[in-house]
């Protein structure tokens, strides 16, 4: 009876078979300014065996993150079960990685989108400087945080905070943020200066948990 038993239970449990794994990481894990492109990459393998020539889908859903996710790209993985997506985005996104014949997927990973920043400085009389920061983002966005803004003597390696402006709408998807400052004499009209800008609740754009440094570091 116990062989009998054991036999049974052999027939019952054979080895099971290893789960197809799909992973997913950004190469711009820090993010991207608006209008640059967000790569992405990964592999699909069951066990330490890659499964090539499968069709995986970018799947993605944009600030603020309600929704299903909509397929946003395909790729065909290669020898060695690679793939790898390069898109751009307008917005914060959520995306992973689904393999459908597989009915497997990755983790959710989160892609950054900055607003893109150019600054300019005009030097006014009296030893003073205007520094102005513009911000390029898609149309329909609303910047409410302040800029800030840093100054320090030339062939400073850091310079400290001076100055913050609450950023203007200028046009569609630009805006601009702008202080007046004074240099020291000893400087003798030689400076270096930085400007750094935070998140705007509800914008979708950069991570909610970024903040300005204390001091800019060239």
């Amino acid at each position: 009876m116990r062989l009998l038993l054991t036999a049974f239970l052999l027939l019952a449990f054979p080895g099971t078979a290893a789960a197809a794994d799909l992973s997913l990481a950004l190469s711009t894990d820090a993010g991207v300014q608006f209008g640059s492109v967000h790569e992405a990459g990964g592999r699909l393998v069951e066990g330490s065996t890659p499964l090539a020539g499968q069709a995986v889908e970018l799947r993605g859903r944009a600030y603020p993150f309600e929704g299903e996710y909509r397929r946003i790209a395909t790729a065909t993985t290669d020898a060695f079960g690679a793939f790898t997506f390069a898109r751009r985005f307008e917005r914060n996104m959520q995306l992973r990685a689904v393999a459908p014949a597989l009915q497997t997927q990755s983790r959710v990973v989160r892609a950054y989108v900055f607003p893109r920043p150019r600054s300019t400085f005009k030097a006014l009389e009296g030893r003073r400087l205007r520094i102005t920061q513009f911000l390029r983002t898609p149309p329909g966005v609303r910047l409410t945080a302040k800029s800030i803004f840093y100054l320090g003597p030339r062939n400073a390696r850091s310079a400290r905070r001076v100055a913050r402006a609450a950023p203007r709408r200028v046009g569609r998807g630009r805006f601009k943020a702008t202080a007046t400052v004074r240099l020291p004499r000893a400087w003798r009209g030689s400076f270096r200066y930085g400007s750094c800008f935070r998140y705007s609740a509800g914008s979708g754009l950069g991570d909610p948990k970024s903040r300005c440094p204390s001091k800019y570091r060239f």
